[in-house]
């Protein structure tokens, strides 16, 4: 944005509320959704069976619409869409973020991706920790984004936490490794490879008990499962709208513990992280007060549109909690199929232990899910792996058809 754009509009003030965070928090209580009426917001479920919500989730129409706003907005406007109805937009977008999570809209970052967030936050860590507090502790089964921020920082030691069962990471192993020497626990909240739904307020205990941060990644959760994450108590939360939230990709977020924002600044950063960027201030920086300092530069505006219309979809028509209950009485069922047919699983079967995605063992995922696909059952490989995540507006038959055809494939060769 140039200086012709800032001179078109009347009200400074105005441009910097915009930027910055709208009032308290939206509360909304639903009832039981009609996932009859919900399901015709993705019309990909009526083209194939989904079993992959927690790589992508299915584009909804309401998406589609925000896409095309977001198009006629700027065709319409030109520059002054940016303090009509762009900074606006964001605004309302972290407000319905911090609602997701739980907390105030002024503790929530934007960002175009978790890996961007990531590494914003990963650079504030050694100003403010203790000298000689330069060790993190990874879970071994966590997301290789999450393992090569840290290993890409060359002034930190990175250690693994081990697996004892190859699919879960208890925090008893976390708290074998705390020590002074540790500066930051880094882990995911639902493992990726297995579904496993961990102990965040266990973990923040056992951290802040040793005097280290603790930085969770939940791109895996949101959207299905309910977060309070002031209540977990945890430092550092990040997620995004790609997966079962269905906002595409170019959406992320970081929550930042409140008491801590002011304490930490960025090694790297934007200038709309400023608290002023309107005065265009080239020899200082003065940091935003709120979580906008973790912010960075030109937000991609088109993908917060799709963004926001999903999440309000799910905020305002489905809500969190029924997401919840119903991906885990889908998950259980799979989980019974697989028991049946003598198909080893790497899930817990405990429902407060998983949420929306199993894992079944496989020994060529690659082709099982190509032969899926041909059927016309999107799911998900990884090594030794097969991934089921059903989408939340399929049917109980549709997704005990599929994971059928599933096992069948799976079982083919032995």
């Amino acid at each position: 944005m140039g200086s012709a754009g800032l001179r078109s509009t009347n009200d400074y003030h105005n441009k910097s509320r915009a930027i910055g965070i709208p009032d308290a928090r939206i509360e909304t209580s639903l009832g039981d959704p009609d996932w009859t009426a919900l399901r015709a917001e993705f019309p990909l479920l009526d083209r194939c069976t989904y079993l992959n919500a927690c790589s992508l989730g299915p584009l909804p129409r309401a998406g589609r619409e925000a896409l095309a706003r977001y198009a006629a907005d700027w065709d319409r406007e030109g520059t002054p869409v940016w303090y009509s109805t762009w900074l606006p937009l964001l605004g309302r977008l972290r407000d319905r973020l911090g609602q997701l999570l739980g907390t105030p809209a002024d503790s929530v970052a934007l960002a175009p991706s978790v890996s961007v967030a990531l590494t914003t936050l990963a650079s504030c860590i050694p100003r403010d920790a203790a000298a000689g507090r330069l060790k993190v502790l990874i879970g071994e089964l966590d997301f290789p984004t999450l393992g090569h921020q840290w290993l890409s920082r060359g002034e930190l030691d990175v250690e693994w936490v081990p697996s004892p069962d190859g699919i879960s990471v208890p925090p008893a192993a976390f708290e074998e490794r705390l020590g002074p020497g540790v500066a930051v626990m880094a882990t995911t909240h639902l493992l990726y490879t297995t579904g496993y739904l961990q102990d965040v307020r266990a973990l923040a205990e056992l951290a802040h008990r040793a005097g280290a941060f603790l930085l969770v990644d939940g791109y895996q959760t949101v959207g299905c499962v309910p977060l309070q994450v002031q209540e977990l108590d945890v430092d550092f939360y990040v997620g995004g709208c790609l997966k079962w939230l269905s906002g595409g990709p170019g959406t992320a977020f970081a929550y930042v513990r409140p008491d801590l924002i002011d304490k930490l600044e960025p090694r790297g950063t934007g200038w709309f992280a400023s608290a002023d960027p309107f005065s265009f201030s080239l020899q200082t920086l003065e940091f935003a007060p709120d979580a906008r300092r973790f912010e960075t530069g030109t937000w991609p505006v088109p993908s917060h549109y799709a963004a926001l219309a999903a999440l309000e979809l799910i905020l305002d028509r489905v809500g969190v909690d029924a997401i919840c209950r119903r991906l885990r009485g889908f998950t259980t069922r799979i989980l019974d199929r697989c028991e049946e047919a003598g198909v080893r699983t790497l899930t817990p079967r405990e429902p407060e232990e998983r949420c929306g995605v199993v894992a079944l063992e496989c020994d060529r995922p690659e082709e099982v899910e190509a032969a899926l696909l041909a059927q016309k059952i999107v799911v998900d490989s990884r090594p030794g792996r097969i991934r089921l995540s059903p989408h939340w507006c399929l049917t109980q038959e549709e997704v005990d058809q599929a994971t059928d055809c599933v096992l069948t494939e799976i079982k083919k060769g032995r």
